[in-house]
């Protein structure tokens, strides 16, 4: 696999989450809506405030995935280096890494692998690294086998 694999199965993850915020946001403010006609009193209110409470937190949700999508447009797949750096797919004897945005696991039909940010304590460790560097991850020291 190359490196725009990587890439693009990261933006499509992210893309379904600010989806499927999207959708969850559209529900809370048609449910909020609904439910001033309806309702009356204390009950009405409570239940504003509640809606109200929801559409900010996911707000902030939909905002921090908006961001972890800019901060994955600066990187252009085509470039490679033989160093670790921000952008760059970095396998070791067991797992691969996409110095990118710290989503965590992505599982896709043919692989596995974490999309971590470079300042997390593995994107730092390993930052500055080469082909046959050791790293250590967890609890386990690793040799990388490939950089793309």
């Amino acid at each position: 696999m190359n490196k725009q694999f990587y890439y693009d199965a990261t933006k499509a993850f992210l893309l379904k989450k600010i989806t499927i915020i999207e959708d969850a946001l559209k529900d809370t403010q048609s449910s909020a809506n609904s439910d001033t006609k309806s309702s009356a009193g204390d009950k009405h209110e409570t239940s504003r405030a509640m809606a109200h409470i929801e559409n900010e937190r996911l707000a902030g949700q939909l905002l921090a995935l908006q961001q972890q999508v800019e901060v994955l447009n600066k990187i252009n797949p085509a470039i490679t280096s033989e160093v670790v750096s921000f952008g760059s797919v970095v396998t070791t004897e067991t797992t691969t890494f996409f110095i990118s945005t710290g989503i965590g696991k992505i599982k896709t039909e043919d692989s596995m692998f974490f999309a971590i940010a470079s300042n997390s304590p593995v994107g730092s460790q390993l930052k500055g690294k080469s082909l046959n560097d050791k790293v250590k991850v967890g609890q386990s020291e690793q040799e990388i086998i490939e950089i793309l």
